[in-house]
């Protein structure tokens, strides 16, 4: 018999000491097991599933006594600071977890057991140490497709590079999404390439020291099927070999915006996309004041040299605003060999002269080329606004402030899971 009935049956012949003594049983026993199934909300999200609706509940461990039949359960924002050994085992359906801002430090080998149909985990912003996972505990999800598990604890690094944990990930043989926080002169082994269908990789939290380094070694036991890399906001500057991306033959998004990696490194590893169509190239605020030196200045004059390749690419959505462009050859920065291909070109925020005939002519030339055309910004001096808004490459129609620090930009959304 459960306490609440017990309490309503046979409250009105007990003492208000009995009554506050029964209370604090079953509230310690609520605490103790998580809590009961009353404790979270169901509904259905827009695919009809069946949800649980268990975040911002004060759960100090995962509920086991939910409806066996849920296809989604949200547990973030809790204070479960470990996922125990068939802890989920219950749940044989879900397709959905999310275990974000709770405090899990710990994912016993067994904490995914009976998850075999799970699509999507997400585990960002907890204290998980990656290189502390057990290399089988991602054994039982053959069908996870999207795994977040950036914006957790920063790794301690014995040695110069950090070599990523690649038995704990070579079981997703199915993941086709991947958000990690990225470390300093990264090292991916060969587990990574059992990962074949892998078409995203965000890195979500940069650890990259000052002038750290990705090498021409980097990423080639990625999957060459990847579509797109996110590389954002390290703010220290480091090195980019120029063949850090001639794996990807397939990519269509390259978003390095707020990484401080100076414009001239980001031109010049864009040689395996020469002749072939991108979707997005966002080198939004790339060269910062902090950088500036006679082989990176901060203020850059755009040469044909410097085009070689982004001329040669077509391009949908183009972001070089804020990256201290103050001059530009003739037929160099607006020399593109596929005007036609443009939707959208920002370059906000720099220095570019506009009051030559000459300058004035060839922005004129490309945009009568560029057809296709309908968003092309070159607005304002970054000196002259205390806190600048620009447009979003990825959404035209919205802006984004200089400071929003948690902005994730996902282009193509390939798992539109609303609950």
């Amino acid at each position: 018999m459960h306490f609440s009935y017990f309490l309503l049956k046979q409250g009105v012949n007990m003492s208000n000491g009995e009554r506050i003594f029964w209370l604090l049983i079953m509230l310690l026993t609520m605490f103790m097991y998580g809590a009961t199934n009353l404790s979270c909300d169901y509904g259905s999200n827009l695919k009809n599933q069946l949800v649980a609706h268990c975040d911002n509940r004060g759960f100090i461990s995962v509920p086991r006594n939910l409806n066996r039949n849920i296809q989604v359960l949200d547990l973030s924002n809790n204070l479960i600071p470990v996922i125990k050994n068939n802890t989920l085992i219950n749940y044989t359906k879900m397709e959905i977890l999310i275990l974000n801002s709770n405090n899990i430090s710990e994912v016993h080998e067994c904490g995914f057991e009976g998850l075999r149909y799970l699509r999507i985990l997400r585990m960002e912003n907890n204290a998980i140490n990656i290189s502390k996972l057990p290399s089988r505990v991602f054994r039982p999800l053959e069908n996870l497709m999207v795994l977040e598990i950036g914006w957790n604890e920063k790794q301690w690094m014995e040695h110069e590079s950090f070599v990523y944990p690649d038995k704990v990930f070579s079981n997703l043989k199915s993941l086709q999404n991947l958000s990690i926080d990225l470390f300093d002169r990264p090292v991916f082994g060969n587990g990574f390439k059992l990962l074949q269908n892998l078409a995203v990789l965000n890195f979500r939290r940069c650890y990259m020291r000052k002038h750290g380094k990705l090498s021409n070694e980097t990423f080639r036991n990625i999957s060459p099927k990847l579509r797109e890399l996110y590389i954002t906001r390290c703010h220290h500057f480091f090195h980019i070999d120029k063949g850090i991306l001639r794996y990807f033959p397939e990519l269509k998004i390259l978003d390095l915006s707020h990484s401080y990696i100076h414009l001239y490194q980001a031109l010049n590893i864009l040689y395996p996309y020469q002749n072939k169509n991108m979707s997005v190239i966002n080198f939004h605020h790339i060269s910062d004041k902090s950088i500036n030196n006679d082989k990176f200045p901060y203020s850059v004059i755009i040469t044909k040299e410097l085009m070689r390749y982004l001329r040669s690419i077509c391009i949908e959505a183009l972001d070089l605003s804020a990256t201290g462009i103050v001059d530009d050859e003739f037929y160099s920065l607006f020399s593109f060999q596929y005007p036609g291909c443009f939707k959208t070109f920002i370059i906000s925020a720099n220095r570019l002269p506009s009051t030559t005939l000459e300058h004035y002519m060839q922005t004129v030339v490309f945009l009568t080329r560029a057809t296709n055309l309908k968003t092309y910004d070159m607005s304002y001096l970054p000196a002259q606004f205390l806190n600048p808004l620009y447009l979003d490459v990825y959404h035209p129609e919205k802006f984004i402030g200089s400071h929003n620090q948690e902005k994730q930009h996902i282009f193509h959304q390939s798992f539109p899971y609303n609950y």
